[in-house]
């Protein structure tokens, strides 16, 4: 099979998210060629350690179908100086990362916010917005019109578009004035379920702690002094937050475990009675497919999510949708006094195996050859039979 070449958002050693767990899942079928976010060589002793095989094209080899550049950007490589200079610097890595391979990629998909579609590339191009990039200036330290500008070149570039979320892709498919496609996230398959015994009455949180989780939520649910595992690093910048988690994280009920590997916290989730969900209802998170609320379900555990749309995605018995903070905290309460029947277990296990990121490879796979019409793609994410 070809290779693909994969623009991430981030870098391969963040804590891994749609991008890195799409990619380790494509390259289980095929050879993936990994490009990292660009990275300030002052703050990343790898980049500075690969900086010269970077700059030769050289990647990284991870695994037998798995290849990994760096891109190493100058200081302050987001002010109005350092842009060009990173964005030069990120088009010479992958051009000669592609004359380098002998053989150039069959496509390249690009899911970061800010990098360009490699020049001279006459493969598919395949623009996969995992974020509402046009919302994310505070999040990700961009300027709004800077981040506009690089969406507006990634568009008119790409041959197919796809988005995380129907609300996402209405919202691109209107600015770009061109269809986009649904490919939301997915998760690892289900594996053995935990026997009701090894559950306890304690609910879970996984993933980043910052300013997208809805902290009245959190707040309350603590004040009810149930027992609360959370597992994820902190990654807030605004000041207010930071005191909240603060004193959230410090309640004698929270447990904070901060990063945990990925195979421990599948292993915590099978001990937990319900995962939650606890999303602000902003711009950026009503474009979002959260991960974590897939990732509950494969573990066989009841979900109690705020209501933003890509929930109504996900047509799951124990999927537990809260209109306001009192009824989130009263679902939790219902979840954790009372186990899944049949019916939901089922359930779960059928979205899961629906949604797995061994699904949503194949169907980036395809995508890269042909259109896959939208209907297609979200009637699969519903949970209903997947036909490959």
């Amino acid at each position: 099979m070809e290779t693909i070449m994969y623009i991430s958002g981030g870098r391969w050693d963040d804590l891994p998210g749609t991008d890195r767990l799409l990619v380790e899942s494509l390259a289980v079928t095929g050879p993936v060629l990994w490009v990292d976010q660009p990275a300030p060589v002052f703050r990343y002793g790898d980049v500075r350690k690969y900086m010269m095989r970077s700059l030769r094209g050289v990647p990284e080899h991870l695994t037998p179908h798995l290849k990994r550049l760096r891109l190493p950007a100058p200081p302050l490589f987001s002010s109005s100086v350092g842009r060009p200079i990173t964005h030069a610097i990120s088009t010479h890595c992958m051009d000669k990362a592609i004359r380098l391979s002998g053989r150039p990629p069959a496509a390249v998909i690009n899911a970061s916010p800010v990098v360009a579609f490699p020049a001279n590339f006459a493969g598919t191009r395949l623009l996969h917005l995992t974020d509402d990039w046009l919302a994310a200036a505070d999040l990700i330290g961009f300027p709004s019109n800077y981040l506009r500008r690089s969406l507006e070149r990634n568009l008119a570039a790409a041959d197919v578009v796809t988005a995380v979320s129907p609300g996402l892709a209405a919202k691109m498919s209107s600015f770009a004035g061109r269809p986009v496609g649904v490919v939301p996230n997915g998760c690892r398959p289900p594996t053995r379920r935990a026997t009701d015994n090894r559950r306890r009455p304690i609910t879970a949180l996984v993933g980043q702690l910052n300013e997208r989780l809805d902290l009245d939520v959190l707040e309350s649910l603590a004040d009810t002094e149930l027992d609360i595992l959370v597992l994820g690093p902190r990654t807030e910048s605004n000041p207010v937050a930071r005191l909240r988690l603060d004193a959230f994280l410090s309640r004698g009920n929270v447990d904070w475990r901060g990063y945990v590997r990925p195979s421990e916290v599948r292993r915590l989730l099978e001990t937990a009675s319900v995962g939650i969900t606890p999303y602000a209802n902003t711009e950026f998170n009503r474009s979002s497919f959260p991960l974590k609320t897939l990732e509950y379900l494969s573990a066989g555990l009841p979900v109690v999510a705020t209501d933003l749309p890509s929930v109504s995605l996900l047509e799951c018995s124990a999927l537990f949708v809260a209109g306001d903070r009192a009824e989130f905290v009263d679902l939790v309460k219902g979840a954790l006094t009372h186990h899944p029947d049949q019916q939901q277990r089922e359930d779960m296990r059928r979205v899961a195996e629906a949604n797995s990121w061994e699904v949503r490879a194949s169907t980036i796979r395809d995508l890269c050859g042909q259109h896959i019409p939208q209907d297609a793609v979200t009637e699969s994410v519903r949970g209903g039979h997947h036909d490959r």
